[in-house]
């Protein structure tokens, strides 16, 4: 694979050596900018030169945050920025990205990037509900020292977020609108041999694909599924047949259809054709000292899960002034954002159903519980009756007052106000199973939560600029920041809807108890001290320092102040003397060191001693006292991880930069790691938060673009990222070398020490040396391991992004992919579709003369032989037939149980964006009132292909949390969705 890439790297370079040098043969006149002149917002706001950045940053621009329409600028950013990758912990209608750079530096703590909006701390929740429209710009701040002014917030690096404003002139108007058309785009493959039924016999109201055999006698015939929808014989009850082949008294009433798979793919025929439409409206208007933008913007999604939907409105307005000496900015941003979804866990259940299921015509039928069998619910009754709600409304309120003092002197202060409330309910409203015998009622239920946030943030900085010489500049900036965040959750529920469709507590037979309700309530605050030194020396040497002490009130009192320094230099040679000459034309070296802590692990309220409520408050029903003690604890003198980075890079420009190219080394140690420690039992805690581990992460990433063709009406360019990383768990506590980080039943995630990434844990059969399933030479069964294996690291080896813009007169084409190699993803929809009998390999057989088990041996004489004689049996009975008996056992009870058949690779190349506009010229617009207009077409993920033995089971970027339990993902994951749509922008 090194070799494969290395190659290709190679190709794409010489070509583009040899365009360039073409085009200088014709005397191509236009000239690149000079890229070390880029003027580019760091942290806290400050403004540097790219020369001056002593670590690693990387902008993306508005184009290529909105080129494809994307309604989230979170998920625009995948495969465009080296070192950045983007998971999706939640794929409905709403998604919850997750944002990490350059890997872990915690096992326990937070490990996403903090997100900056408009030079105020901000959420990824946040950005994911800003109008991409909004934005001018996203500087990926990767490099450690580029974060460091913002402490323990900024440990994981830092994605800096500029939106909008006024441009000079008179009021110009714009709008933008897309309308995308979105579809599923792949289902695991399930075998289409065999359909509903069990052991063999094709029952009406299982929930399996082990029934009779579609080649066999009943292929073909009209047959009844599921159950029947009313009493044919008039006794008072629907009979429900589950035990063999003989028909039921009622099945005459089920839903008929021909044994034999239904359509191409009767779980995709479920799904719709989802839509999603942007509208958005600005207005603009500036001159030398004012601006002022207004926009509104409308998000509508109707997602292809049924009845599923997103709206969200935003207003945003952004003016500023300057009045002598003052200068005065402000932001309103105000977001409503409405969900209302259905439960994900239907996926499951339509994953499970045998191929040859008319699900959609029970679309007819949503007021029946059950459907095509008596053990999960009807999709379309769940769609109609089981219902979860939400509104969140947040509010975001920013203030800048600048005052001049001298030439040399200005002093800030900036004021933010964040407040988001959410309110939430959601209900089933229940199925009772009186007429149908074998079919368990559905308990209606119904609960409510309110949840509300605020956050004060506020800075303080006093700026300094001096030239001390001639050749030498100094700035400096030093200030004081303070944060205060408060919460408070209140949720209340219970079973049993005494009038249906009633939705409210005091409707409820079974409230939850009093002192079970859950109504939390909280505040913490961390202030700080900063100083930040640039020195620039004739415009080819730059050095910064920082310095910041920080005070966190979740800590202990004895540790709640820690202070980090940065220091970090960039030096530009050919800026010093053009050794280069017209090849080599950029040439910058960088490094930087940094110390920061991290603190996140430690929540507010941890350190106290405090008890929950227990049943019958204050004293339980024997005459004690009611209160429940923690199983875990945190450390009373818990610290803070101490994270020392590290960092060189390089910078390169050839041919007037037409081909540019930036990489990095780095290298972050964490130590006083806080860790979960177990415990001695006697204690009655179970584990103890404290400081216990070390960890070392260090990788490399880099982006090269290259110019390819130029002329006055056509450029092409042409730019791929390369990330490689790896995270070494160097110590874990003293009394083990691993740790437990999350997983499902099966598999576990695992922090080993001395292994390079989290790592997969379960059971696996046991094989020989060859790698080959050891099996009883008699019954062909395989035996399975007693303790856990690895199974492989959750990490990825390496991924690539690639990206391509075409620009000819007014047509512009660009394109995104990219490539992850390597890492592993466990998935319980494998288990799930093997107890059913849905997987490709359980029914690629004649299942009544049985299998071999693949690539398995058994012993003979002494050494073990290749098995291509002894057959799986296992005499359950359910047949008869211990050969057909083996399949299903094997699949359910062996396959279906061991961790390591559920894991895949996660490996992945996906086209994320493919996108094609045309802008009309001011002649075409002559007289037309408008002053721009742009149409286009898009598609965002048409083209995806995973690793061979990850079937479309799971999208390796799909995650069960946005905590450091990478690795997994739940059966409530929908699968990947790509789309189709159109674009306008129109200016006036």
């Amino acid at each position: 694979m090194k070799k494969l890439t290395a190659s290709v790297l190679l190709v794409v370079l010489s070509s583009s050596f040899a365009m360039v040098n073409a085009q200088k043969k014709r005397n191509d006149s236009i000239r690149e900018g000079n890229i070390g002149e880029v003027v580019i917002t760091g942290a806290l706001g400050i403004q540097k030169k790219a020369d001056a950045q002593t670590a690693a940053v990387q902008v993306v621009n508005s184009d290529q945050i909105t080129a494809a329409s994307n309604p989230s600028a979170i998920f625009s950013l995948q495969g465009k920025v080296s070192g950045v990758s983007i998971t999706n912990t939640n794929s409905s209608v709403t998604g919850t990205p997750k944002i990490q750079i350059r890997g872990m530096r915690s096992l326990t703590g937070n490990n996403n990037a903090l997100v900056v909006i408009d030079n105020v701390i901000s959420s990824a929740s946040a950005l994911q509900q800003l109008a991409p429209e909004l934005i001018e710009s996203m500087n990926i701040l990767k490099g450690s020292q580029a974060a460091a002014l913002y402490g323990s917030d900024g440990v994981n690096g830092v994605v800096l977020v500029t939106t909008k404003k006024g441009a000079k002139g008179r009021m110009r108007v714009t709008y933008n609108g897309s309308i995308d058309f979105e579809s599923v785009l792949n289902t695991p493959e399930r075998q289409r041999n065999y359909g509903q039924g069990w052991y063999g016999g094709k029952i009406n109201v299982e929930n399996g694909s082990w029934g009779a055999s579609f080649n066999g006698p009943l292929g073909g015939q009209v047959v009844p599924y599921g159950i029947p929808l009313y009493d044919v014989n008039g006794d008072g009850h629907i009979s429900v047949n589950q035990d063999d082949n003989t028909p039921g008294p009622d099945d005459a009433s089920s839903i008929m259809s021909t044994y034999a798979p239904y359509g191409k793919n009767n779980v995709k025929d479920f799904f719709k054709t989802g839509t999603v439409y942007q509208n958005g409206i600005t207005a603009n208007i500036g001159d030398e000292n004012s601006y002022l933008l207004l926009s509104l913007d409308h998000l509508q999604r109707e997602f292809v899960v049924p009845d599923d939907k997103l709206k969200r409105m935003s207003a945003f307005l952004k003016a500023g002034t300057k009045f002598g000496k003052w200068n005065f900015d402000a932001i309103v941003n105000y977001t409503r954002q409405t969900t209302n979804t259905t439960d994900s866990n239907l996926y499951e259940d339509l994953m499970m159903s045998s191929t040859d299921i008319p699900i959609t015509r029970w679309k007819d039928y949503p007021d029946n519980g059950y459907a095509w069998n008596i053990f999960y619910q009807n999709p379309y009754w769940s769609i109609k009756h089981v219902r979860f709600n939400n509104t969140t409304d947040r509010l975001n309120l920013i203030g800048t007052v600048g005052y001049k003092i001298n030439k040399n002197i200005d002093v800030l202060y900036r004021s933010n106000l964040q407040y988001l409330g959410s309110s939430s309910n959601q209900w089933n409203d229940g199925w009772s199973s009186t007429l149908v015998t074998d079919a368990t009622a559905i308990t209606s239920s119904y609960a409510q939560s309110n949840a509300s946030q605020t956050k004060y943030y506020g800075d303080l900085l006093v700026n300094f600029n001096y030239d001390l010489t001639d050749d030498l500049n100094m700035k400096l900036n030093v200030g004081h920041n303070f944060q205060n965040f408060s919460y408070n959750t209140t949720s209340a529920g219970g079973s049993g809807l005494i009038i249906p469709g009633l939705y409210q507590i005091w409707n409820l037979a079974n409230p939850t108890n009093p002192y079970n309700l859950d109504n939390t309530r909280g505040s913490y605050n961390s202030q700080a001290v900063f100083a930040n030194l640039d020195l620039g020396y004739k415009d080819y040497l730059f050095l910064t320092a920082t310095a910041r002490n920080e005070w966190n009130s979740v800590l202990p009192e004895g540790e709640r102040s820690y202070f980090f320094p940065s220091v970090g230099v960039s030096f530009i040679p050919t800026k010093l003397t053009d050794f280069g000459g017209n090849v080599l034309n950029y040439l910058k070296v960088y490094g930087n060191i940094s110390g920061t802590a991290n603190a996140s692990s430690v929540g507010a309220y941890s350190i106290r001693n405090y008890f929950g409520l227990g049943a019958g408050f204050p004293f339980t029903p024997t005459g004690g006292l009611s209160f429940l003690s923690p199983t875990s604890q945190t450390d009373k003198n818990i610290k803070p991880e101490k994270v020392s980075k590290k960092e060189v890079g390089l910078s390169l420009g050839f041919f007037n930069n037409r081909i540019l190219l930036n990489g990095s080394v780095y290298q972050d140690d964490t130590t006083d790691m806080i860790t979960n420690r177990t415990t001695s039992v006697a204690s009655g805690i179970a584990s103890l938060l404290t400081n216990v581990g070390k960890l070392r992460n260090r990788g490399i990433d880099a982006d090269i673009n290259v110019t390819a063709l130029k002329s006055q009406d056509f450029r092409w360019e042409i730019g791929a990222n390369f990330t490689t990383y790896e995270t070494e768990v160097l110590e874990v506590a003293p009394d083990t070398d691993r740790v437990a980080i999350g997983g499902t039943t099966l598999v576990g995630i695992y922090a080993i020490k001395g292994m390079k990434g989290l790592q997969l844990m379960g059971t696996d059969f046991v094989r020989d040396d060859q790698g080959r399933v050891i099996v009883d030479a008699t019954t062909g069964r395989p035996s399975v391991t007693s303790t856990l294996q690895n199974l492989g690291s959750v990490n990825p080896k390496y991924l690539w992004g690639f990206n391509t813009s075409v620009n000819y007169k007014g047509f512009k084409l660009t394109a995104t992919a990219d490539w992850r190699i390597g890492g592993k993803i466990t998935t319980e929809l494998l288990q799930n579709m093997a107890f059913s009998g849905s997987l490709p390999e359980s029914g690629n057989f004649d299942r009544e003369a049985g299998f071999i088990m693949p690539n398995s041996s058994y012993l003979s004489n002494g050494q073990y032989v290749a098995n291509n004689d002894v057959y799986y049996q296992y005499a359950s009975g359910g047949t008869g037939n211990p050969l057909y008996d083996g399949v299903e056992y094997y699949y359910q009870n062996q396959f279906g149980t061991v961790g390591a058949n559920q894991v895949v690779s996660a490996s992945y190349f996906k086209l994320r964006e493919v996108a094609l506009s045309y802008t009309f010229s001011s002649d075409m617009l002559k007289n037309s009132g408008l002053t721009g207009l742009t149409i286009g077409v898009h598609a965002r993920n048409p083209f995806v292909k995973y690793s061979d033995n990850n079937r479309n089971f799971v999208d390796p970027e799909s995650a069960y949390t946005t905590g450091n339990a990478q690795g997994y993902a739940t059966v409530g994951q929908y699968p990947s969705i790509k789309s189709y749509g159109f674009s306008v922008n129109v200016n006036f």
